[in-house]
This record gives structure tokens, C-alpha cells and sequence, in this order.
């Protein structure tokens, strides 16, 4: 009985061998680390300003609210981080175009996004 209990033990010391992990290099500090460059926005400013109503929603799809509101129209689109607020106004020839844009949050009372960040963020 006690060479099992020596055979079982010797097993189980094995086991617990093979189980303990190798010592692992150490992480590259941050100065070895190469920089990443930031990923292109998904969306600016100027792919919208000036854009008529087709092509606004060929870019962002389809809005999630329209309303005319005199000569001009509101259109509000949601987009991943924001909420995209683009007033069109008739240019000289009559065609709507953008001509106003304003990020929003995506839920009351949640802090208003910057126009930027917010089309970057697409």
C-alpha cells in the first residue's frame, strides 16, 4: 500500500510539473511599441455640406425623421455614436441642398457630441 501512495504522489507531482507555465518574455515597453495611425473618419463635414437629398441619403441611408418646414427641410439621421441633424435649403437654381449641419446625442440628457467626432464615428 505505500508504494502506491508513493506511486500516486510522485504522479501527482508530475502532473503539477508539466501544468506550471514557461516564463514569459516581458512586454515591449511603450517606447518600443509601434505608433498606429488613427483610422480615416467614416464621414466629414464636407462629403454633406452642399449635398443634395440623393446623395445625403446614397452616404447615410435613409433618415429617420424628414420634416418641410417652410422653404427648408429637417432631416434627422442616427448614426453610430450620434444623432445627424441636416437642415437643406433651396440653393439659387431652387434644388434643396445641405446647408446646415449639428451632431446631437443619441438619448436625452446625454452630453452633446462635436460635429466632427460625431461624423468621424459614422
Amino acid at each position: 500500500m505505500n508504494s502506491l501512495k508513493i506511486a500516486s504522489c510522485s504522479l501527482a507531482a508530475l502532473a503539477l510539473a508539466a501544468c506550471a507555465s514557461k516564463r514569459e518574455a516581458p512586454l515591449p515597453i511603450a517606447a518600443e511599441v509601434e505608433a498606429v495611425a488613427p483610422s480615416a473618419p467614416v464621414y466629414v463635414a464636407r462629403d454633406i455640406m452642399g449635398a443634395a437629398p440623393a446623395a445625403i441619403d446614397a452616404l447615410l441611408g435613409a433618415p429617420a425623421l424628414t420634416r418641410k418646414e417652410g422653404a427648408g427641410e429637417y432631416r434627422r439621421y442616427a448614426l453610430s455614436e450620434c444623432m445627424l441633424i441636416v437642415i437643406l435649403y433651396p440653393d439659387e437654381a431652387g434644388a434643396a441642398r445641405a446647408a446646415h449641419l449639428e451632431a446631437t446625442a443619441l438619448s436625452s440628457g446625454a452630453e452633446k457630441p462635436a460635429l466632427d467626432a460625431c461624423l468621424a464615428a459614422g
